[in-house]
Order: structure tokens, then sequence, then C-alpha cells
């Protein structure tokens, strides 16, 4: 192999810094006799000076400049020349696949492009594009949310020979050693991508479950899909792999370490939350969330809650000082106790509310008084002003979104599908007809789309779960969910009910079950 791009053979390829995550994974598993194609890698190195000139160019000319500032810059002639003779040892088309550093973490799943059917003089051009690509708007919002800067992240790219599967898809290990199979036919790319849902099998130490994939797969065939995933995992350690059969023969297509999924354990519901006005409750604190809602409205709010006027006040400018003595002042009438005894009852009472034993909790704020109107409707203003003005960035899961997965568990209206990512998330549920119209949504909102498609990414950085109606749960997008410890359902029929307008509810991903409340 000529010096400058690096064969797959070669010990370099195995190095994540010279050929990329995907590329050394590939390169590792061809090492220990795993079926994989063979390719070359140009190497991350060689993306430096085009990804700087898209850097460059970014904030004057806007992502389509920055894209076209990558195209030109290229690779240099020797490289060029080096290229030309490693593809003419391999047979035409080609394929041109990204393999970012990046993209050994399951955030970056599908963040990259691939180009497909490749002429040997194109593939220069076909790198270009594919770096070009860190330049897409849908990569960027990707890139700001991780506050990563896109021209500084190297990316090698892989070249193969480019195969028509009969069949394709990816599996999975689990921590108990289960393996689960999504199979399509032809070409595992709609099915990653998140446009197809494919069949599904799980065999779970030869209890084979999964009628569908049978028929499509055969018997021999899936076991032997099962079988190349546990020998991935027993090797390479590495538990999601995907696949393709192409001429009778398995081929491993990309190997990657999945954040393993957890064996849910039983949650035990509080039975108190089931009582109406632990409905209330739940619905005050995700509208006032945070220490922030706490200290300067939950206190009191619970007595007036239904008589007062709650809808979005306009903000009102205070200091932190004189908020804090409103909200004491209204802590004081609605407690009927001196302000500072009522403010530490109130501290009190709210942190037994998250507790495992909420009862008393709820019967005591059941029965607090009446404040003033115009003082709660100032402190609420109050509120809104300093909540507008908190710190961008990646929020995290609210110490109060436990109590609206409860209330909503055993209050709300319950939709199944399929589980994808476990965990329990509970918010608004947003519908998001395109990754390009994403305004309306929210951190710590429910994502649900009817497709889960790649482009959707950059909103699962701080999401309180993801929703799809259609789709399969091997999709990139839930790749991206699972390493940021996202809960997701699959194959919910819940869009009819999200399309109107957002409605709080909760995503058990452990279970498939999504629940809303009206």
């Amino acid at each position: 192999m000529p010096a400058g791009v690096v064969g797959l053979d070669e010990p370099t390829a195995a190095d994540a810094a010279v050929s990329g995550a995907k590329a050394a994974g590939l390169a590792r598993a061809r090492a220990a006799g795993f079926p994989v194609l063979d390719g070359f890698v140009i190497p991350a190195d060689a993306s430096v000076g085009p990804l700087e000139a898209g850097r460059a160019r970014l904030r004057s000319a806007g992502t389509g400049g920055a894209r076209l500032a990558v195209i030109r810059s290229g690779i240099d002639e020797r490289l060029r020349a080096e290229v030309a003779r490693a593809a003419s040892d391999l047979p035409e088309p080609l394929i041109v696949r990204s393999s970012s550093v990046l993209e050994g973490r399951g955030e970056w799943s599908g963040a990259f492009a691939s180009v497909p059917e490749v002429r040997r003089h194109e593939v220069p051009k076909a790198a270009g594009s594919v770096w070009a690509t860190c330049f897409a708007p849908e990569v960027l919002d990707r890139f700001d949310a991780a506050g990563l800067d896109p021209g500084r992240v190297p990316m090698a790219v892989l070249v193969q020979p480019e195969v028509s599967p009969d069949l394709g898809g990816a599996a999975i290990v689990d921590a108990n050693g289960a393996v689960t199979v999504d199979a399509v036919k032809g070409s595992p790319r709609d099915l990653m991508a998140g446009w197809v849902p494919g069949v599904r099998a799980v065999d779970e130490h030869g209890m084979l479950v999964g009628r569908e994939a049978v028929d499509l797969m055969g018997e021999a065939c899936l076991g032997e899909v099962v079988g190349l995933a546990r020998r991935v995992r027993a090797v390479l350690g590495a538990n999601l792999v995907e696949w393709a059969v192409h001429d009778g023969r398995v081929l491993l297509l990309q190997v990657q370490d999945s954040v393993p999924g957890a064996v849910p354990e039983p949650v035990a519901i509080p039975a108190a939350l089931g009582h109406p006005f632990a409905r209330d409750l739940a619905v005050m604190a995700h509208r006032y969330p945070g220490p922030l809602g706490e200290d300067l409205v939950l206190g009191w709010l619970p007595g007036s809650f239904r008589s007062l006027d709650t809808s979005p006040p306009p903000g009102v400018p205070a200091t932190d000082g004189e908020a804090r003595q409103l909200a004491a002042r209204l802590t004081a009438q609605a407690w009927a106790e001196p302000a500072a005894q009522a403010m530490a009852h109130a501290r009190l009472v709210l942190r037994r509310l998250r507790s495992d034993r909420p009862n008393e909790a709820i019967e005591t704020l059941r029965e607090l008084h009446p404040v003033d109107p115009e003082a709660a409707a100032l402190m609420l203003g109050m509120y809104e002003h300093r909540a507008s003005r908190a710190a961008a960035g990646r929020r995290g899961r609210d110490r109060w979104e436990p109590l609206l997965a409860g209330v909503t568990a055993l209050q709300g209206e319950g939709y199944g599908g399929l589980a994808s990512v476990g965990g329990i998330g509970a918010g608004r549920l947003v519908w998001v007809e395109s990754p390009t119209r994403t305004d309306h949504v929210r951190p710590r909102d429910v994502v649900v789309a009817q497709y889960p498609l790649p482009n959707f990414s950059p909103l699962l950085w701080d999401a309180a779960g993801v929703v799809t109606v259609g789709g399969a749960a091997s999709a990139h997008l839930f790749e991206v969910a699972r390493s940021l410890t996202v809960p997701a359902v699959v194959g919910c029929p819940i869009g009819a009910v999200v399309r109107d307008g957002p409605v709080l509810g909760m995503v058990d991903g452990d279970t498939g079950r999504v629940a809303v409340l009206r």
C-alpha cells in the first residue's frame, strides 16, 4: 500500500487518531478475522487543512460557503496520486465513508455523510464532500450542543468496495448477553436512518423470539448474525454491530461500543400520586421548575393555584432581595406562620413531596391558605423575569421530573410502543415536524416525531425523552439517545395527541409505555 494512505490491514489502521473511530474499529475486526471488506483510509491528518478552510469561511459565508471552501481545498497532489493507486486495487463502485475521531461515541451516530457509487477517479472529490458535512446545518447544531468546534475535530475517510446487500441491519448485545437483531430486506441504510421499522428478533441464550425476522432471514442466517455479534463482543469488546448479507455471506459493516442497556428494576410509584391534587402539584412543579421555582413560588402557590390566573405574566424586574422578600411574605400568608418558620416548613414539606412517602405532604399542601392575588401576580412576574434571564446551556434533569412521571403513570392516558432506550423521563411532549423547525422546543421537553431521523439529534442533548411514531429501535437517533441517557420509545401511535399542541406526559423506555395528562 502506498505511503500516505493506510490500508485496513496495516497495524496503524487500528489507531483511531489515524483512521478515525469507524475505520479503526473495522481494522481491528479485520485483523481478528471477522468478515470485513478490504479498503483503505485517507488519514485524519489530511482533513486538517480543508476543515480549517471551512472554519475560516463559516462566519463570513455561512454553512454553504464553509462547505464549498472544504471541497475546494481538497487534498494535495501527492496524496491524490497515492489515493488513485490504492483505489486501483479495489473493485468499483466504491463507497467513501466518514470516519471521524468522534464516531466512537454514540452521540455522533449517523452525524456525517457517506458518498456511495463512487468511481476510482472520484475518490478525492468524494472525500472532500464527506469532510464538508462537518459544516452542514444539522451537524453544526450537533457540534454546538456538544460545545465543540467543527473545524478542530479531524476526520479520516474510509474507502471500501460498495455492495448491494440482500439483507442488512444491526445487532446489539445487552448486559445479560441477549442479542437483539433488527433486519430489513436490501441495504440497511434506511433502517439506520430511521425511515423504516424493519423486523426484530431477540436471541436470549438460545431462546429465539421474532417470527417475522426468522421468516425474512432464515434461522441459519439469523443464527450467524447472532453469533457474529457475540463474537465481536467477546473479542473486541464492542456490543453493537451493523451487518449485511451479500451473495450469501454475512459482512461486518461497523462495530461500535454502545452504552449497555441496564436491566430495569421495578419502580414503586406511591399510590398517593394518584390523588387529584397530586396532579395539580405536578403541573405547578413543571411550570416553576428547579431551585428558583421552589424558592420563589412552590412554597405558597398550592393554596391559590385553582383561584389564581397563573398564565405566564409579563416579566417584572426585581433584585434578588426583593423577590425573596415577597416570596417570604406570600409563604407566611399561605402557612399562617411567621415568615422564617413558614419558609422552613415549606422546604421540609416540598422535600417530603419528592420522597417515596408523599402522602402527608400532599395533604398539608392542600390545606394552605390563599394569598393576596395582586402580590401573587407580582411574584409570578418576578419569577418569569428571573427565569428568562437564566444562563443558557444544558439544564439536566429537574428534581421534580420524577413527581411528574409518577403522577402521569397513575393518572395519564397510556399508549404502547417498543422500548428502545431505558429510563423514565417526564415533561412537555412536543411534536417536531421537521429538523429545521425546532424553535418551539424547550430544555427538558420530550421530543415526539414521525421518524427517528439523525437530524433530530441536537435536540437530545437536553431532552427528557424521545418518542417516534415510526422507524426502528436500531436507528442512529436512538444510539445518540442511549449515549446521552435519554429514554426513548419507538412505534408509538401518539402523533395525533401531540400534533395540536404540547401536553404533559412521561416516557418509559424500559417498558415502551408513553402516558399523557389531558
